[in-house]
């Protein structure tokens, strides 16, 4: 409907609207950054703990503002909590020692190589197995649980296959065959933590080479003569 005003009254003049400065949006998080971020809470977290590491320290090391890491992660443990998944994912990642190994030995005929692809693991991820223990004692344990929850299907997986063959063929005994692969590598694991990240050279008075072959001799054959 048309107002009839509108014909009648003169419109009045508008002052013409100022100009609208537009507003600055703030810098796009970069990848750069959010990396260097990253290494810098991995070196920090996984020597001086969580709680004695705060994020002004984090942002001084990685070179950026404070500001800079609120662009990427809203709070420190979700700063904490990024790393840890990201560190887990490439843990995981088929390419590395350890996955890589267990997805190629024949169980347990080559199980000193499960041993040689532990030490590899332990020295290329010594921050990631700190910030392990670090959650353990700081969180109970909350952002690491999945990673060994989710262990027993992982190994099925892998091995249920091969299992299966060696199953037909008889060549199992009584003793679960994942029980016995996840207890081998968690053996291993353990060994070269203690000796190369907690730093007891020689704790079962034998070089590295002579543990493998001696766990592999003990796990293969067991303890009571046969």
């Amino acid at each position: 409907m048309v107002n009839k005003r509108s014909f009648i009254e003169t419109p009045t003049k508008q002052a013409p609207a100022a100009p609208q400065k537009s507003k600055k949006r703030g810098a796009e998080p970069s990848p750069e950054h959010r990396e260097k971020i990253l290494k810098a809470a991995e070196h920090l977290f996984s020597h001086q703990g969580f709680h004695g590491t705060g994020l002004r320290e984090i942002a001084d090391k990685a070179g950026v503002s404070l500001g800079n890491i609120y662009n990427h992660f809203e709070t420190k443990e979700a700063l904490f909590e990024a790393l840890l998944a990201d560190l887990e994912k490439l843990y995981l990642d088929p390419a590395q020692p350890l996955p890589q190994a267990l997805t190629k030995i024949a169980f347990p005929e080559e199980i000193e190589k499960l041993g040689t692809a532990a030490q590899e693991t332990v020295k290329k991820f010594a921050s990631y197995i700190r910030l392990i223990y670090v959650d353990v004692i700081e969180f109970d344990g909350a952002h690491v649980a999945k990673v060994y929850g989710g262990m027993m299907d992982r190994y099925r997986a892998v091995f249920a296959d091969r299992i299966d063959a060696a199953r037909k063929k008889g060549e199992l005994s009584e003793a679960d065959p994942l029980v016995a692969v996840m207890m081998s590598t968690i053996l291993y694991m353990y060994y070269f933590t203690v000796e190369h990240l907690f730093g007891v050279k020689r704790h079962y008075g034998l070089d590295d080479a002579q543990v493998i072959r001696e766990f592999a001799k003990v796990l293969k054959l067991g303890i009571l003569k046969r």
